[in-house]
C-alpha cells in the first residue's frame, strides 16, 4: 500500500493579483489535504530580478504575516503597506509542489482629458491640474517640466521639483491633504511663462498649454439686485394716473383725500361699511 507524504499544495489559487499602493495583500498557498503539515516551505520573490527568499528579506520587515501557527496547512501569506518596488511573482514551495502569484502594485495614474487649455493674464497666479485617479495614491516621484511654445520642437526643462530659469522661486506644488494631487501653482505670470507643461510619474505624464495675455482681467459683472416685495414701477404710475383722474372728476370746490388703509369706514351717508379684510379708499367731500 502506498501512503503519499508531505504537502501537495491546493491547485484552485489565482495566478494575478492586482492592489493599490500603500494596501495590503494575501497570497493564497494551502495543502490540499487540510490535515496535513508541510515538512517544510518557504515564500519567495522575483522583485529584485531573481528569486528570494521574502520571510527573512529585510524589505519585508515588519510587512509580513504567516498563519500556519494557527493551521499548518495554511501556508498563505499576508504583506502590508505595498510599495510599488513590491510588485513580481511570489511563489509559494513545499517539499513537493509550488505555486506562482504574481502581483501588480498599481500607483498613481494620472486623469486624462488630453492638452488642456489654460489661460490667464500677466501677474496673475495660476494652478495647473494634475491629478491621480485616485486621489490616496502618492506616486513615488514627480515632475513638472516646461517646452516654450515653438513650432514642431518640443525642448522639455525640469522646473519641478528642481527649479530652474524663470520658474525659480515661483513653483510650487499645491498644497492639501490629497497626496495625490499633484497641481502645479505659478506666481506672477509673464509672457514668457506660456507655453506646454508636463506633468510626470513613473511612466505615466499628461500635458497643459497655458496662455498669457498682456494686460488685466475685466472686472466681473456686478452681481444682480436682491429681490424684493416692492411693488414694480408700474404700480406707482398707475396709483398717479388714478389720482389724477380723481381729481379731474370732481366738482368745482370739491377736494379728494390721499389713500388711507382701514379695517372699516363710512360710506358718503355716514353708515359703517363692514369689511372682513384692508382695502385700498378714496374719500370725497364736495
Amino acid at each position: 500500500m502506498f501512503v503519499s507524504v508531505g504537502c501537495s499544495l491546493f491547485a484552485d489559487n489565482p495566478t494575478e493579483i492586482t492592489r493599490h499602493k500603500g494596501g495590503s495583500v494575501l497570497f493564497p498557498c494551502s495543502c490540499s489535504d487540510l490535515h496535513t503539515k508541510p515538512q517544510r516551505f518557504t515564500w519567495e520573490s522575483d522583485r529584485t530580478g531573481r528569486l528570494t527568499e521574502v520571510l527573512n528579506d529585510e524589505h519585508y520587515r515588519d510587512r509580513h504575516q504567516l498563519f500556519n501557527h494557527i493551521s499548518p496547512a495554511n501556508l498563505s501569506l499576508f504583506i502590508s503597506d505595498l510599495r510599488e518596488e513590491d510588485q513580481g511573482v511570489y511563489r509559494c514551495s513545499t517539499e513537493k509542489d509550488h505555486r506562482d502569484i504574481r502581483l501588480y502594485v498599481k500607483g498613481c495614474e494620472l486623469v486624462k482629458t488630453g492638452v488642456e487649455r489654460v489661460t490667464v493674464f500677466t501677474g496673475e497666479s495660476v494652478v495647473l491640474p494634475c491629478v491621480c485617479t485616485d486621489l490616496q495614491d502618492k506616486p513615488k516621484s514627480v515632475k513638472w517640466e516646461f517646452s516654450l511654445p515653438a513650432i514642431g520642437i518640443r525642448h522639455f526643462q525640469e522646473i519641478y521639483p528642481e527649479q530652474t530659469g524663470r520658474h525659480r522661486n515661483r513653483v510650487k506644488l499645491v498644497s492639501n491633504n490629497a497626496p495625490g494631487n499633484l497641481s502645479l501653482l505659478i506666481s506672477d505670470l509673464t509672457e514668457e511663462d506660456q507655453g506646454l507643461y508636463r506633468c510626470s510619474v513613473q511612466d505615466d505624464s499628461r500635458d497643459v498649454r497655458l496662455s498669457v495675455k498682456v494686460g488685466r482681467r475685466e472686472p466681473s459683472q456686478p452681481p444682480q439686485s436682491k429681490t424684493t416685495n416692492s411693488p414694480p414701477a408700474s404700480s406707482s404710475t398707475t396709483l398717479e394716473q388714478d389720482k389724477q383722474q380723481t381729481h379731474s372728476s370732481l366738482p368745482p370746490g370739491g377736494r379728494c383725500g390721499e389713500d388711507v388703509i382701514t379695517e372699516g369706514h363710512q360710506d358718503c351717508e355716514g353708515k359703517p361699511e363692514d369689511r372682513t379684510e384692508p382695502d385700498r379708499v378714496t374719500f370725497c367731500t364736495k
